[in-house]
């Protein structure tokens, strides 16, 4: 199979482009992910399935909702060559699923994709500094042989893919950690209106306020916020004396 430049700057395009949306979503550029990879080999199908972070959910998807489910189900049973490509970072290269070795080192997913269709697979690793963060699998008919040029294409893509969720993750990471320090940022706020509020109040300096504020919270089992967020909305209603 050949495709034009223009064609391979458009799948190329088209999955660094998902990346850039906001608000970000992984799905949609995993959906791009099995499109595009599909294309670029020629494969009848793809399916991908990503793990975000160690110890984290697996994502899954699939040019075809089969296949999307074979590969969750495979999650679970810790088979198929997705979960060995990412787990051990080495390329599966058209492997023939209908041969006896493969049913048996994979049973419960040869038994799934065969019944599918499909004939010959190749899983690509999708690199990561920590290691691979998932796999690529383009499925054939058993007896279409590997193009050279489309696996160097879709190793590429592979590639770009990886170093595309890499930024996507880092990105949303940033965004959680500046929303947990905009919070921490405002509840310090908080609690200094509300020493000063009490502090003014009974004629005590700002440290007393503060201590008699900890106090209360913790006899009523509240956050030292919460409580300052009461009186500093309610100023005329202070919970103590």
């Amino acid at each position: 199979m050949v495709l034009h430049e223009q064609e391979l700057a458009s799948i190329f395009a088209r999955l660094t482009g998902e990346a850039a949306r906001d608000p970000l979503d992984t799905q949609v550029l995993l959906t791009a992910l099995v499109e595009g990879g599909s294309r670029l080999f020629g494969a009848r199908a793809a399916s991908v399935h990503y793990l975000s972070t160690a110890g984290g959910t697996v994502q899954t998807q699939g040019t075809m909702s089969a296949l999307r489910g074979l590969e969750e189900d495979a999650t679970g049973w810790q088979e198929g060559p997705g979960h060995d490509a990412r787990t051990t970072g080495c390329a599966l290269i058209d492997v023939d699923v209908t041969t006896p070795p493969t049913r048996v080192r994979w049973p419960r997913w040869s038994a799934r994709v065969t019944a599918l269709g499909h004939g010959r697979i190749t899983a690509l690793p999708l690199p990561a500094k920590e290691g691979p963060t998932g796999a690529l699998i383009l499925f054939d008919a058993q007896d279409r042989r590997l193009d050279e040029r489309a696996l160097t294409l879709a190793r590429l893509f592979a590639e770009a893919a990886a170093h595309t969720l890499a930024l996507q993750r880092e990105v949303s990471e940033s965004r959680v950690l500046a929303g947990q320090l905009e919070h921490a940022l405002s509840s310090r706020v908080v609690v200094e209106q509300a020493k000063g509020i009490v502090s003014a109040r009974y004629g005590i300096p700002v440290d007393e306020a503060f201590e008699r504020l900890r106090r209360y919270a913790r006899s009523h089992q509240l956050k030292v916020a919460h409580v300052a967020r009461q009186i500093t909305e309610r100023p005329g209603e202070l919970p103590f004396r």
